[in-house]
């Protein structure tokens, strides 16, 4: 598995991803958006994400903003490890990364496995509670 950086050939992609329901609904923006607003932020912004890829095939991304990280798998490939391995490729050379995600969301799981804690930064959203995390590589 690679990570490499994200070109405007993959927001076809991470838009099929990205405005899945079942995405949508574990985002602080849950909003769709068309491939030309893509294109649009693409051009605007030059984001710094990666494409997770597995034997050349697209399986997800990692979303970066500086020291905020998060990430996305397409729902065909969700439970199968992808994850994990890019979080831990993201990760290697990091010293800092803190994330947000929803309580009652099931990668918080990982997100502790991989060395993340809360850090008492909360707020609601959607009636639901949103949390940051913050991972510190002291090595």
């Amino acid at each position: 598995m690679i990570l490499r950086e994200l070109t405007i050939w993959d927001l076809p992609f991470i838009l099929e991803v990205r405005n899945d329901e079942t995405t949508r609904v574990n985002l602080e923006n849950d909003s769709v958006f068309t491939l030309e607003e893509c294109a649009e932020w693409f051009l605007e912004t030059h984001p710094i994400w990666y494409i997770i890829e597995d034997d050349n095939k697209r399986v997800g991304y990692i979303r970066t903003n500086g020291d905020v990280v998060g990430g996305d798998i397409h729902p065909m490939y969700r439970r199968m490890g992808y994850a994990r391995e890019a979080y831990k490729l993201y990760l290697k050379d990091k010293k800092y990364a803190s994330l947000w995600v929803f309580v009652d969301n099931f990668a918080k799981n990982l997100y502790s496995e991989l060395g993340f804690v809360e850090n008492g930064n909360s707020k609601i959203i959607r009636n639901r509670e949103y949390i940051e995390m913050v991972y510190e590589n002291r090595n």
